[in-house]
C-alpha cells in the first residue's frame, strides 16, 4: 500500500471531466470533458499538470469529450469520443495543434465510447448514438476500416475482453450485449437481453469470464461468458447505474457510480449484492469515471463538481458497519415479519502441516474478510386464527382468491361511459360478486353522497364562525332561517279557541306549549321559521319583524341591548304593533299602528315589561361534508394494499376527485402501483385503459415510451434503417419479409426472432415451435413463447 493518503485538485473553473483513464503504469491520468482535456502526474500525496491539449483558440466540438481512452502500448497517444461524433487520435509527444494526430469525422451522431485494441497499437473502436461500432487504423487518415451495425438505436459502450483480444462487448440502449469478433464485421457471435432497461456500462474481469454490465434499471448484473452467457451475480443499487470497474486483485468486488442523484461511489461484493462492501463519498457532485490506480487500495475518480480524487481505501466508509441488524414489518391482517442478523462460524482452514505448540498462531480473519458469509433470519407470525373458523378464514386469505378477485374487477369494473350513479351501481354488484363487501358498502356510498344534486354542487370551503355584526343579509342567516326561534310572552290569560282558529295560514307553523315548570304565568311559546324556501328570501330582520325592517340605523325604539338579548319596551307591545309578524301574539296583531310621541317614551324599563326577548345571533350550522371522509376510505383501501379500489373510485368521480383532500403525488403513486400489478398480472389492455382515463400527464405518457421497434435483414444482419419495409438496402432484395416455413411473403402479422432475424407467419411459427425448439433457417435456438 504505496499511497496512505487521500487526496484531490481542482481540475477546472469552466467545466468538469466527463471521463478518465489512466496510462499502462498508472503514474498519469488523463481526464476530458465538454470544456476540458488535461493530463495530470499523480503524486504520492498531488496531482501536477503536465499537458493541456485545450488552450488557446481550439474550442469546437471535436475538444468537447464524452470519453478518453489511453493506449495500452503506446505511452503517448489517447483517443477521445466528442460529442460531434469525431474520435480524434491525441500525441502527447507533440507540441501545440500538431497534438491532435487524427481526427475521424465518421459517426452521425454522438460518440459516447472509445478503446485501444490491447494488443494491435493501431486499432481502436468506438461506438455511437447512431447504433454502429467504428473500427478505426490509426496508420490511416482517411476513415474506419470496419463498421459493425447493432441493430440499436444507440451504442453506449465498448470494451476489449482481456482474454480473447479480438474479442469486444457493446451495450445498448435497449437492453442487449452484443459480443463481436473483430475480425467478423457481418454479425456478432453473441447477443442477449440483459437489462430491462438502457445499458450504460460494462467492463470485463481482469482474471475471470465474466462481464459486469450497469443499466438505468438501478442493477449490476454480471455474466458468465464461457460458452454461454449465463447470469452468475446481481447487485441492486439505489440510483441509475453510470460506471463500472473491477478492483484488481479482489475476484469478488467490484466499484460504481451513479449516472445521477447519487454522489457517492461504492464498491460491492458481488456474493453480497445488497448492501455496499465500502463507499467514498468526498465528491459534492455526480461521479462521472472511476479507475483503480494498478492496486486494489487507491481509486481515482472524477466528478460534476470539477474535482479529481485519490481515495485510499483506508479512508473509505464501511455501510454494513452502520446498518440495523434487524427489522419488523406488520400488515393490516396483523401477521409480523421479523429479520435478524444471525451468528455464523467462521470457516476453518485446514492445517497442512504439523506445527509445535510453541509456533505462532496464524492471523485470525477479520471482520471485512468475512463480509459475505453475513446471513439473517426471517420470523413470520401469522395472527393465530379461531379453529373454528379455520376453514372458513383460509380461503380469504389464499393467494389465488385475491388474483382472481382483482383479476376479475379490473375486468369488469365501468368507470366512464355513464353517469356516476349507474357506474357506482354496476361496480357494487361487481364487488359483491367477487366477494369484497367492504368495497361493495363504499361504492354504494360514494353513489349516495356524489350522485345527487345536492352533493355535486356541494364544495370545500372554509368554516368561520358568525358574529353579530355579519347577521344581515348573510349567507349563514338564510341557513340558520331553518332553526327553531323561542319566544316567551306573558299571558294575561288563557286563549280561547276562536282566536287561536284565526291565525294566518303563515301561523300554523306556531307551536304551543301548555305544560311545563315555568315561574308565574308565563308559558314558552315555540315559533318556527317557514319551510319554503320562497318564504325565506328576505332578510334576517323580515323573519323577525315581518313586513317591517329593523336595522341598527332605525333602532329608535330599542334602548337596551343587554348581555345577548333585544330588550323591547312596553310601548312597542302597547303601543306599536308589527302587523303580520309571526312571533307576536294575536293580541298584538289587533293594536292599531301608531308611532307613539317622544313624550309617551319611557328611558327605563318598568318594573314589569313583558317578557319578550329575542336571540340576536343565530347559530352556524354548516352543511357536512363528505370529502374528508372519502379521502380516508380511499387511504386506508390503499394502505391495505387495495390501491385498485382507490384509483377506479378517482377515475370514476371524475372531475370531483378533486375536492378530495388528497395531493397529486398520492393520485400519481397510485395510478403507478396499479398499472405495475396489471403489467404483473399481465393484463394489459386494462392497464392501457387506466393510462388512458389518467389525469396525470406523467401517467398518459407512459404508453407513448419505448414504442419504436428495430429491426434487420435475416440474410445480412445489417439494420433495417430506411421507410422502405422490410427492403435492405445492403442484399438489395425484400427477403426477410418472406415466412422461414413456408417461404412466402407475410401479408399481416409478422412475428420474427430478434436474435438470428427470421420470422414468418404467426401461426405456421406455432406449428413449428410446438415440435422444434430452433429456427427452421439457420437453427439457432429461439426463444418462443
Amino acid at each position: 500500500m504505496t499511497n496512505s493518503s487521500t487526496v484531490s485538485i481542482r481540475i477546472c473553473q469552466e467545466g468538469h471531466a466527463n471521463a478518465l483513464a489512466l496510462n499502462k503504469d498508472c503514474t498519469q491520468i488523463a481526464v476530458a470533458g465538454r470544456s476540458l482535456l488535461k493530463v495530470f502526474s499523480i503524486e504520492s500525496d498531488c496531482f501536477t499538470e503536465v499537458c493541456n491539449m485545450r488552450g488557446g483558440k481550439n474550442q469546437n466540438l471535436s475538444y468537447s469529450s464524452n470519453d478518453v481512452a489511453w493506449s495500452y502500448l503506446e505511452p503517448n497517444i489517447l483517443a477521445t469520443a466528442a460529442t460531434n461524433g469525431v474520435v480524434s487520435v491525441w500525441d502527447l509527444s507533440k507540441f501545440g495543434r500538431q497534438k491532435q494526430l487524427l481526427v475521424y469525422n465518421e459517426h452521425e451522431r454522438t460518440a459516447h465510447s472509445v478503446t485501444f485494441h490491447p494488443t494491435e497499437a493501431n486499432f481502436l473502436i468506438s461506438g455511437s448514438q447512431d447504433g454502429t461500432i467504428k473500427c478505426f487504423d490509426t496508420r490511416i487518415d482517411k476513415g474506419a476500416i470496419i463498421t459493425y451495425f447493432s441493430n440499436s438505436e444507440s451504442v453506449r459502450d465498448v470494451k476489449f475482453s482481456p482474454h480473447s483480444p479480438n474479442t469486444f462487448a457493446a451495450v445498448s440502449e435497449n437492453g442487449t450485449v452484443q459480443i463481436w469478433d473483430i475480425r467478423r464485421a457481418e454479425k456478432c457471435t453473441t447477443q442477449f437481453t440483459a437489462h430491462s432497461g438502457p445499458i450504460y456500462t460494462c467492463d470485463w474481469h481482469p482474471t475471470q469470464q465474466w462481464l459486469a454490465t450497469g443499466s438505468r434499471d438501478k442493477q449490476i448484473k454480471v455474466w458468465n461468458m464461457g460458452s454461454k452467457a449465463l447470469l452468475e451475480h446481481t447487485i441492486h443499487t439505489i440510483a441509475v447505474v453510470g460506471r463500472v470497474k473491477w478492483r484488481p486483485d479482489k475476484t469478488y468486488h467490484i466499484a460504481s457510480c451513479a449516472l445521477v442523484v447519487d454522489y457517492s461511489i461504492y464498491i460491492w461484493d458481488v456474493r453480497r449484492p445488497f448492501i455496499p462492501y465500502a463507499s467514498f463519498n468526498e465528491h459534492t457532485n455526480v461521479t462521472t469515471g472511476i479507475g483503480w490506480k494498478g492496486d486494489p487500495y487507491s481509486l481515482l475518480s472524477t466528478s460534476k463538481d470539477s474535482t479529481i480524487y485519490k481515495h485510499c481505501f483506508r479512508d473509505a466508509q464501511r455501510p454494513s458497519q452502520l446498518a440495523n441488524p434487524q427489522g419488523a414489518s406488520i400488515n393490516f391482517r396483523g401477521d409480523v415479519l421479523y429479520a435478524y442478523k444471525a451468528k455464523v462460524p467462521p470457516p476453518i482452514a485446514a492445517s497442512t502441516s504439523k506445527t509445535s505448540l510453541l509456533s505462532s498462531r496464524s492471523k485470525p480473519p477479520t471482520k471485512t474478510d468475512n463480509f459475505h458469509l453475513a446471513k439473517s433470519n426471517l420470523q413470520n407470525y401469522v395472527t393465530k386464527n379461531d379453529p373454528d373458523n379455520l376453514e372458513k378464514e383460509l380461503p380469504h386469505l389464499s393467494p389465488m382468491r385475491e388474483y382472481l378477485c382483482f383479476k376479475g374487477c379490473a375486468e369488469d369494473y365501468q368507470l366512464i361511459g355513464k353517469s356516476l350513479s349507474e357506474l357506482c351501481e354496476h361496480n357494487v354488484n361487481v364487488a359483491k360478486k367477487y366477494g369484497k363487501v367492504h368495497v361493495a358498502m363504499l361504492w354504494m356510498w360514494v353513489k349516495n353522497l356524489y350522485a345527487n344534486s345536492l352533493n355535486n354542487n356541494m364544495k370545500s370551503e372554509p368554516r368561520t364562525s358568525t358574529s353579530g355584526s355579519n347577521l344581515l343579509g348573510s349567507r349563514l342567516m338564510s341557513q340558520a332561517s331553518n332553526q327553531s326561534t323561542i319566544v316567551w310572552e306573558e299571558i294575561g290569560g288563557s286563549r280561547d279557541d276562536d282566536e287561536s282558529s284565526k291565525l294566518k295560514p303563515d301561523d300554523q307553523n306556531i307551536l304551543e306549549q301548555t305544560s311545563g315548570d315555568f315561574p308565574g304565568n308565563v308559558q314558552p311559546r315555540i315559533a318556527y321559521p317557514p319551510v319554503n324556501d320562497a318564504e325565506n328570501d328576505g332578510s334576517f330582520n323580515d323573519f323577525i319583524f315581518g313586513d317591517q325592517e329593523l336595522t341598527i340605523e332605525h333602532m329608535d325604539c330599542v334602548k337596551n341591548l343587554r348581555n345577548g338579548f333585544l330588550y323591547v319596551g312596553p310601548h312597542l307591545c302597547k303601543e306599536w304593533s308589527l302587523p303580520n309578524s309571526p312571533l307576536i301574539g294575536s293580541d298584538l296583531h289587533a293594536a292599531k299602528h301608531e308611532t307613539p310621541p317622544e313624550s309617551s317614551q319611557e328611558t327605563t324599563p318598568p318594573p314589569h315589561p313583558p317578557n319578550l326577548i329575542k336571540m340576536t345571533s343565530m347559530p352556524y350550522v354548516p352543511f357536512w361534508e363528505p370529502h374528508d371522509v372519502i379521502a380516508d376510505c380511499l387511504m386506508l383501501q390503499a394502505d391495505i394494499g387495495d390501491v385498485q379500489t382507490s384509483v377506479s373510485i378517482l377515475i370514476a368521480l371524475g372531475e370531483k376527485r378533486n375536492d378530495l383532500p388528497i395531493d397529486k403525488s398520492v393520485h400519481e403513486n397510485w395510478l403507478q402501483s396499479y398499472i405495475e400489478l396489471l403489467h404483473r398480472y399481465q393484463m394489459w389492455n386494462e392497464a392501457a385503459e387506466i393510462m388512458n382515463l389518467s389525469w396525470i400527464p406523467s401517467i398518459c405518457m407512459i404508453n407513448e415510451q419505448s414504442t419504436a421497434v428495430y429491426t434487420n435483414c435475416g440474410l445480412c444482419g445489417k439494420h433495417l434503417t430506411n421507410r422502405a419495409g422490410w427492403f435492405c438496402s445492403k442484399c438489395r432484395t425484400a427477403d426477410a419479409s418472406k415466412c422461414s416455413v413456408c417461404h412466402t411473403i407475410v401479408r399481416g402479422l409478422y412475428a420474427w426472432c430478434q436474435v438470428c432475424s427470421h420470422g414468418g407467419h404467426l401461426e405456421h411459427l406455432q406449428d413449428w415451435f410446438a415440435a422444434n425448439s430452433y429456427c427452421p433457417i439457420c437453427g439457432h435456438v429461439c426463444e418462443y413463447e
